[in-house]
């Protein structure tokens, strides 16, 4: 069985009940370091459970929710023993009142899509932030709850998070294929995000052969970052800096100089704006 590919025994793994994989891990010392490592329990807690934790980063650090306080003790971080982890909870969700929770989940997922539509009406974040923690309690004991990653997915995109939110739906396609509103909203972000692509290959960088002006203003506020002294050019430090935060390296004094002289400065070698904006165009 060592000699399995990865994938087989991944595939393996998720079929297993835990058990049995502990007693194969227990068999023999290869078994054990295939078995019991913490990538092979991390791997099946996520394809049983989903990630929650990548799901709690997402919600706090794309949009700065408010998150329940017991979430954040839950999902901040990633726990050191993924087997262990994984017994816990496993026996936690066998232990529930499926039946009973489930039909709170639900009602709490309806009311979650009235509440985000007040959110649209009068922008209080307050109320996002108690969808979202409502959603993550849910998924904490249901995991396959697809309209719960639909929810949190919509959040997302209200706050115009779009890449974080497809993520998000992403998840939810994959404990549920079917779930039709996650496709609905997958094309309406697709469209949007297609536009702003269209809209930034339309910005032109040139006209007539020159320097657009809206790259020229762009260019101009940036040259006028680095010109510290507001002379009207970059002297040889503050071309320095402007090399440096571009890619990392101080040139040669000569490298700086040069520069000036192809491109136009002044009378004390400082390359002046005309030639910054000629440097980008040559």
């Amino acid at each position: 069985m060592e000699y399995f590919p990865q994938v087989v025994l991944k595939q393996l793994v998720y079929l297993l009940n835990p058990n049995d994989i502990i007693s194969l891990g227990l068999s023999s010392k290869t078994m054990h370091a295939l078995f019991m490592s913490n990538e092979v329990w991390k791997s099946k807690t996520i394809h049983d459970f989903g990630n929650l934790f990548n799901v709690y980063a997402i919600l706090t650090t794309a949009t700065g929710l408010d998150l329940a306080p017991d979430l954040a003790h839950k999902f901040t971080h990633e726990p050191s023993n993924w087997c262990h982890y994984y017994l816990k909870k496993n026996a936690s969700i066998s232990e529930t009142d499926n039946e009973a929770l489930m039909e709170q989940a639900d009602k709490e997922y309806y009311e979650a899509q009235y509440y985000l539509k007040t959110y649209q009406n009068d922008g209080n974040i307050l109320v996002l932030s108690q969808v979202a923690s409502k959603m993550m309690w849910i998924l904490d004991i249901f995991p396959a709850h697809a309209g719960s990653y639909y929810i949190l997915g919509f959040a997302l995109f209200v706050l115009n998070r779009l890449e974080e939110a497809m993520i998000l739906l992403q998840m939810a396609h994959a404990v549920d294929p079917g779930f039709e509103p996650v496709d609905e909203l997958e094309k309406e972000i697709q469209k949007i995000m297609d536009g702003y692509k269209e809209r930034r290959c339309e910005t032109q960088l040139l006209t007539n052969d020159y320097i657009s002006p809206a790259l020229a203003a762009v260019l101009t506020e940036i040259f006028q970052s680095f010109d510290k002294d507001k002379d009207g050019a970059l002297c040889p430090d503050e071309l320095d800096s402007f090399v440096f935060a571009t890619n990392g390296s101080h040139p040669p004094a000569t490298f700086l100089r040069e520069m000036g002289e192809r491109f136009g400065c002044n009378a004390e070698g400082g390359l002046t704006k005309d030639g910054f904006m000629v440097s980008f165009y040559d």
